[in-house]
């Protein structure tokens, strides 16, 4: 009884754990693409060759994220979502360049952003909406919904999208990191057995990963109840 009792402290570390997590990975891939433009655009003679087979629209729409990305990396998220001045914001880049990669990007940022301040259905909404090729951005969408469904306390709906987090991403740090995710959220709906099952799993097929570490520590929280 005393780890559903505890149930709400491990609900806010959660949320702030997957907040950091998201912003993290939003933070890394934006930076990856603006890099990527300045390395193309700063190569001179490839600069004719790379505008021929990009469409414009998508160097537009990375120099506005750039412009916009250091309110979103401070948190600043009424300007970064709706713009400033003459300075366009993530909605705008999202709405005028959609099916461009700066344009997924934007709406991908719009939903974390939602998250972080606490808009749980608008962030739902809005990480559903995502269409991003990036197999780790894709999942990282699909985590981000599930921790919606996990704030809303929707935990079979939370332990899906996580479930198909982890089967999208790429890198096994992330799978490990999703399925513990997903097993807490069977915790939280007191299957204990169930997360116990899952938790065993993660140890077993990615040891030494965050996601094995979080698995050991709660297999130890619930073991007394299993």
């Amino acid at each position: 009884m005393n780890e559903i009792q505890t149930g709400a402290p491990a609900q806010n570390n959660e949320k702030l754990e997957l907040a950091d997590h998201l912003l993290y990975i939003a933070i890394k891939y934006r930076n990856a693409l603006i890099g990527a433009l300045v390395l193309i655009v700063c190569t001179g003679g490839g600069v004719f060759f790379w505008i021929q087979n990009q469409q414009n629209r998508e160097q537009e729409a990375a120099l506005q994220l750039s412009r916009v990305a250091p309110y979103f990396d401070h948190k600043e998220f009424g300007i970064a979502i709706n713009g400033q001045g003459k300075m366009s914001g993530l909605k705008k880049i999202a709405d005028d360049y959609a099916g461009t990669s700066s344009g997924n990007m934007a709406s991908l940022m719009i939903a974390n952003a939602y998250y972080l301040n606490g808009n749980i259905d608008s962030a739902l909404k809005a990480f559903k909406s995502v269409s991003i090729d990036s197999r780790d951005l894709a999942a990282a969408a699909l985590a981000g919904a599930g921790a919606c469904y996990f704030e809303k306390k929707q935990f079979t709906e939370a332990a899906s999208a996580f479930d198909d987090a982890s089967k999208k991403a790429e890198t096994t740090a992330l799978k490990s990191l999703y399925l513990a995710k997903e097993a807490n959220c069977f915790r939280q709906a007191n299957q204990l057995a169930k997360a116990a099952e899952l938790d065993r799993k993660i140890i077993a097929d990615y040891p030494l990963s965050q996601g094995a570490a979080i698995a050991q520590q709660t297999l130890w929280q619930i073991s007394g109840n299993l």
